[in-house]
């Protein structure tokens, strides 16, 4: 710091002209603002304050080639300037993309940054919040604009980057891209999440009550109905089933590969019930037929995903949203194996290893 007063002497000796000593005097102090926000720091203070106070008594216009008047003023500058630095902090933050589950997954990259770097998280309210119990109090709704930023990439959406979890300077902001689908990502705060993607009490409720409803359709009157597993499927096909999406690599699960999951199940437990979760309920209808399955019709995003998570198990399609399904019910899952298409875009994108967890079991 000793260069800027210094530099602010010069300003006054060689500068008559006012304008141009307060335009220097904004240069200097971005610069200054500039240097809190990195590694070089004069103290641990976490705001900034940058200011220059200067009396009442002295013309700083007159203060041109009279050396002893520009000590007056060095030794002015020096007895009231304050300088208080910031020091950290930084933020973690994304621009969200796609749908439902792409944003959980954003917003568990978020999280898992900023624990990990003892940064502060900040996640943008919308969709996550009318559906979960997101605890806002561990979120910050600003971010600290005189620190610098760095941007952070993933290599590939659907597989382990262990770049992204480097260790960052605190005095640093990160802004985050893309998708992190990952479940290597977060192993050490899986109890936060599910914490955080708690239903709301409106969709919780709606959920439970259809399940209640269905539970011991079809079955022996007088069978106790904790007795029956209940098994989620999801059937995603709209988006997916268009042929510029084949082409990019995604693929719709087929019949045989539902039959086959459904026909798993019913081998390991007496009394099963299987509960249909799609955005195409007329493929849905004429493909899975069954007298123990029942279909959920009408229901929003939110509802359906909270409907698969009350489920003992799982059999998934493709997509995030499956994917979440399935971790939230926390049982037995079954996958499609066929997907991704290889040697496509999105076949390239997706480490199998990375995106499913090991315990999960893959079927054709």
């Amino acid at each position: 710091m000793p260069y800027l007063d210094q530099w602010c002497i010069r300003c006054i000796k060689y500068n008559r002209n006012i304008k141009t000593f307060v335009i220097l005097t904004l240069i200097i102090g971005s610069i200054t603002m500039w240097l809190g926000s990195t590694d070089f720091v004069w103290n641990s203070r976490r705001t900034m304050k940058f200011k220059w106070i200067f009396s009442k008594n002295i013309g700083l216009t007159n203060y041109t080639n009279d050396a002893a008047k520009a000590g007056q003023v060095k030794k002015h500058i020096s007895e009231n300037a304050t300088y208080e630095v910031v020091r950290g902090p930084g933020y973690v933050s994304v621009q969200t993309l796609g749908r439902l589950g792409n944003n959980m997954f954003q917003f568990a990259a978020v999280i898992v940054i900023a624990k990990h770097n003892k940064m502060m998280p900040n996640f943008p309210k919308g969709v996550l919040d009318k559906i979960f119990n997101i605890d806002r109090t561990i979120l910050s709704n600003k971010i600290n604009k005189t620190l610098p930023t760095l941007r952070l990439q993933e290599k590939r959406a659907s597989a382990y980057d262990k770049n992204v979890m480097r260790n960052i300077s605190r005095n640093t902001n990160v802004r985050i891209c893309c998708y992190f689908q990952s479940w290597k990502y977060w192993t050490g705060i899986q109890e936060e999440l599910k914490k955080e993607f708690t239903f709301n009490t409106e969709i919780d409720t709606t959920a439970k009550n259809f399940i209640d409803q269905h539970r011991n359709m079809n079955q022996t009157s007088d069978l106790n109905v904790s007795n029956i597993i209940l098994v989620g499927i999801h059937i995603r096909r709209t988006d997916m089933a268009k042929a510029s999406e084949n082409r990019r690599g995604y693929l719709t699960a087929p019949k045989e590969y539902f039959q086959n999951a459904m026909q798993y199940f019913r081998n390991k437990h007496r009394y099963v019930r299987f509960i249909v979760c799609t955005d195409d309920i007329k493929w849905a209808k004429n493909n899975i037929q069954a007298p123990n399955v029942t279909f959920s019709i009408g229901h929003g995003s939110g509802v359906d995903l909270a409907i698969l998570s009350h489920c003992n198990h799982t059999i998934m399609s493709t997509g995030t949203f499956s994917w979440w399904a399935a971790w939230l019910a926390n049982g037995e899952v079954i996958y499609w194996a066929g997907w991704p298409k290889p040697n496509t875009e999105i076949g390239r994108t997706v480490e199998p290893s990375d995106y499913f967890l090991p315990h999960w079991k893959a079927m054709i």
